[in-house]
């Protein structure tokens, strides 16, 4: 009985602290949601060095541009910069 108790108490500890690890992170800004979408998008193309190497290289409105549209504009600085990232991340 008393080590029933125990084990109990202690699987009420664990559960605790596992909670308040859960509600003591911050949550994402919409940047870095932002970011993690793009990323996943061409972690699903690209290896993951290499979508790592083209987040490194993509500025904020590029970013921005790629998780609004899967199709930019041929003529865009987005296009431009993310295709000079690709480019130099996959030679």
């Amino acid at each position: 009985m008393r080590a029933r108790r125990a084990l109990a108490a202690a699987s009420l500890m664990v559960v605790l602290a596992a909670t308040a690890v859960g509600c003591s992170s911050d949550p994402k800004s919409p940047a870095e949601q932002r970011e993690d979408r793009v990323q996943a998008r061409i972690e699903s193309t690209f290896s993951r060095s290499q979508a790592a190497c083209i987040m490194k290289v993509l500025d904020a409105p590029t970013i921005a541009a790629l998780d609004r549209t899967s199709k930019l504009p041929a003529d865009s600085e987005a296009m431009r910069i993310y295709s000079n990232a690709v480019v130099a991340c996959t030679a």
